[in-house]
């Protein structure tokens, strides 16, 4: 068995699509049912990279294992039929219909592979349009109200609220690790809680949440006589286990020397747990695990709304467990502070207040800006104090004076937490990372200064809100994207496109992707006689139509709501362009689709010598280690696989910690006037700048925006661009200096992916560590596909539709009161919300 799991966990690595598919042969049947979740997830990755063949590949073992799977059928004939192989594709669509007959939407599929069979036997056929008409899914908009009185409506069917609570609550235990970690990579947050686990001495302490057994083992460093981790779900309670198995596992073998040798399974077993009877794991559920008498009560997994996370609630359910109350509580207390804000828009010298009104959020928001985004109109004030070891829902009545004339657009509002001996805030400016002030919105108030602002904050058991008067009324729907705001925000990038855009006379500017409509002002600025801008989104369109017209460029500016590719001259645009302006652009450059669009707008909108802002693009990375290793006298190493993720992340990396193995070098480079999504592929060999294990790649990309003019992100420089980084992970290999380090890059026009070029490293140089826990991947997969199912019901009907989105709606305002992650309530009520 070692042989060809080896050769397996080897071939993944590589990314070669022969190889994994000769690899996948040698696994025995019922290993490989085990892994058909995993596999899953592979196979829908290899699709949306591009690599159908791969995926293809996969789909077949899938359906060898489990031939009577509709949804791999369905897939599968989706690929053939994208690779153009029709007859295989019909045969395909007739298997997943023979086992689910009602699906339509690859009955759907099948007729179109049929008519363009028809079509290639008979081109002189008529091919007969089809459609299928589903109901559009009802309006569903969010009422303020809410905000006031979340509870779940007793109309509510209740096992519909339990069927969707349970399926997101298991989304928000994989992501609890990962929230861990983040504040694990926090040395302002360690600091303050390792001063405060040193006054554990002799205590029993109970952890609800242990950081993956890290707080747990650094408690017992400084004395406690017990520890017991209750984990909120299973999966934290088996990483805790490994951590906290790892940890003790070479001074027990230090302790018995050679005695071990001679003991049976059973003996050493005993052994070992008698060595560890300082802690306990259990998952939060296991009531029967928690030791009725507690000194200390810990819960380190507060977020910046301090109570959404359930710290007040978990205490509760201790004590009403029947458990006495713990006599300390970590954190004890909490002071919390609060100011009224207005925006700024500091990036620009565009009027853009009409963007307001899509900043809101269900559930406060972590404020991710810089002060001079805001303008603060009242003095910052102390709300309240909150005790945790004595709690009482309470009302906070605040009449904060305004200090300006202006319009109040949010309160932001911090908190000072007291961890023991230790105190640590998370107020604006403050070092601490992992937790960031809260932004709770509210609708626009006009003040003057020295007048009061009638403020009241609501103390629950799950949240804390603060309420204005007037109170908020406005319904809301679409929301602007995290992104949306730095970028607006980006003086570094707005300077450089109004530098570009003066340096072209143009009769008739293009904007792609308008959006607001910034970059369309900046070209009517620059002089050009007319600008076109097609925007998507429904929302910004009609906030852009509005930020024009109080700019006074209305008769100068066109906002057209299409895709660039349903463009045509002279319908939406009376000639041909002379120039093209665009900022489509992630962190890999290419993952909104810019080089498709472009294509399609040189061959259609643009004139043969159009000029493109900016002109060409480059892909820069350099290899990193980026791993974590100790965390205080902690081997923390088998927390990697659960911080790293399959796809690429969007990283600032001036907050990550990485140590660079290799020089920045270039991956692809595009010119605007001629670049189109034709994949690439190239092998890079790199010299190593120094010995270390190499584990990721970290990317970013330059604009050139004119003659020798740069627009970069380049992490090693200062006043980076809004777009941050990209790190893709790799599987972890020791390398040393002056080695040349194998990798390949590949894009599919709108993918970016690296790998190791496969069996050029000696094996041995791998970790043994998968670099993504499987088992998280797997119940990924499964889990996304459940989604998929549920959001076709969804649309399919609409009645379903809209009583699903009211139960969602009340989870995102109050996901404690479910158990549920913030992040992960958030997302799927706006699932809704978005259409």
């Amino acid at each position: 068995m070692a042989d060809w799991n080896n050769d397996l966990g080897e071939a993944l690595a590589s990314g070669d699509p022969a190889l994994m598919t000769a690899m996948l042969e040698r696994v025995p049947k019922d290993v490989l049912e085990k892994a058909l979740p995993y596999l899953d997830k592979l196979a829908k990755s290899s699709a949306r990279d591009g690599r159908l063949e791969e995926s293809l590949s996969y789909y077949d073992h899938l359906l060898h294992a489990v031939p009577e799977h509709a949804g791999w059928h369905a897939e599968r004939a989706r690929l053939l039929h994208k690779l153009e192989r029709g007859a295989e594709a019909l045969a395909a669509c007739q298997q997943a219909l023979r086992i689910e007959p009602g699906n339509e939407a690859v009955a759907q599929r099948m007729r179109e592979v049929e008519a363009e069979l028809r079509h290639t036997l008979d081109p002189g056929a008529a091919q007969e349009t089809l459609h299928i008409e589903l109901p559009p899914p009802p309006q569903v908009t969010f009422d303020p109200a809410l905000l006031d009185d979340p509870s779940m409506p007793a109309s509510s069917d209740a096992f519909r609220v339990d069927g969707l609570k349970q399926h997101l609550w298991r989304y928000s235990a994989q992501l609890s690790p990962r929230n861990a970690i983040n504040r694990l990579d926090d040395h302002v947050w360690l600091a303050a809680w390792d001063q405060a686990l040193s006054g554990t001495a002799g205590e029993r302490v109970l952890f609800r949440g242990s950081e993956l057994g890290v707080f747990a083992l650094r408690a017992l460093h400084h004395g406690a006589a017990h520890a017991l981790c209750a984990e909120a779900s299973p999966l934290d309670a088996r990483i805790a286990t490994g951590m906290v198995q790892k940890h003790f596992l070479g001074p027990w073998h230090a302790r018995h020397a050679g005695a071990i040798a001679g003991w049976t399974e059973e003996e050493r077993r005993i052994s070992f747990d008698e060595f560890t009877s300082r802690i306990d794991i259990a998952a939060a559920g296991n009531a029967a695990a928690v030791a009725a008498q507690t000194d200390c009560f810990v819960f380190p997994s507060i977020d910046h709304s301090l109570l959404g996370t359930g710290i007040v609630k978990a205490l509760r359910k201790h004590v009403a467990d029947g458990r006495a109350a713990p006599a300390r509580v970590l954190p004890a207390r909490a002071r919390v502070f609060a100011m009224a804000v207005q925006w700024n828009y500091a990036g620009t010298d565009h009027a853009l207040e009409p963007m307001n009104q899509l900043r809101w959020s269900m559930y406060p928001q972590a404020l991710d800006l810089t002060p001079e985004c805001w303008t603060a109109l009242t003095e910052p004030v102390l709300a309240g104090e909150i005790d945790f070891e004595n709690f009482a829902e309470a009302t906070w009545n605040l009449s904060p004076a305004a200090t300006a004339d202006g319009k109040i657009d949010a309160i932001i509002y911090w908190f000072e937490l007291e961890l023991g001996t230790a105190r640590i805030s998370n107020a604006p400016g403050s070092p601490l990372r992992c937790i960031k002030p809260a932004i709770q919105y509210t609708d626009p108030i006009a003040v003057q200064r020295g007048a009061a602002l009638k403020v009241s904050a609501q103390v629950g058991e799950t949240r804390l809100h603060f309420r204005t008067e007037p109170a908020a009324l406005t319904q809301r729907t679409r929301a602007l994207p995290g992104w949306y705001v730095p970028m607006l925000a980006d003086r570094a990038r707005n300077d450089a496109f109004q530098a570009a855009l003066a340096k072209h006379s143009a009769k008739l500017v293009l904007d792609i992707g308008a959006g607001c409509g910034l970059l369309s002002m900046m070209a009517a600025k620059a002089g050009a006689a007319h600008v076109i801008g097609c925007e998507i989104d429904p929302a910004i369109l009609a906030a852009g139509e509005e930020v024009v017209a109080l700019n006074g460029l209305s008769g100068q500016i066109d906002l057209v709501g299409k895709d660039c590719r349903k463009l045509n001259v002279p319908d939406d645009l009376p000639q041909r362009a002379d120039l093209a302006v665009f900022e489509l652009f992630d962190c890999s450059l290419i993952g909104e689709g810019i080089l498709h669009f472009l294509a399609y707008a040189r061959e259609h909108l643009l004139t043969d010598d159009a000029r493109f802002v900016p002109a060409r693009a480059r892909i820069r990375a350099m290899l990193i280690e980026h791993r974590i290793d100790r965390i205080w006298d902690i081997d923390a190493n088998l927390l990697n696989p659960y911080q790293a993720s399959p796809t690429f992340v969007n990283v600032d990396a001036a907050q990550l910690n990485y140590r660079a193995l290799s020089e920045p070098f270039d991956v692809f480079a595009f010119d605007f006037a001629s670049a189109g999504p034709e994949p690439q592929e190239t092998a890079l060999n790199l010299p190593a700048i120094a010995a270390g294990t190499a584990g990721a790649v970290l990317f970013w990309f330059d604009l050139g925006m004119g003659e020798g003019d740069w627009l970069s992100n380049d992490p090693r420089q200062a006043g980076q661009p809004h777009w941050k980084q990209g790190l893709q992970y790799l599987p972890e290999a020791r390398i040393d200096a002056g080695q040349s380090l194998p990798l390949v890059a590949r894009h599919n026009g709108s993918a970016l992916s690296f790998q190791w070029q496969p069996d050029v490293l000696p094996r041995e140089s791998f970790s043994n560590l998968p670099r993504c826990d499987p088992r998280g991947l797997a119940a990924s997969a499964e889990l996304e596909q459940q989604t998929g199912g549920l959001l076709q019901h969804c649309m399919q009907n609409p009645d379903e539709y809209a009583k699903v989105a009211e139960i969602a709606k009340r989870f995102a305002v109050d996901p404690a009161a479910y158990d549920l992650d913030p992040t992960i309530a958030q997302r799927f009520a706006s699932m809704f919300l978005n259409g």
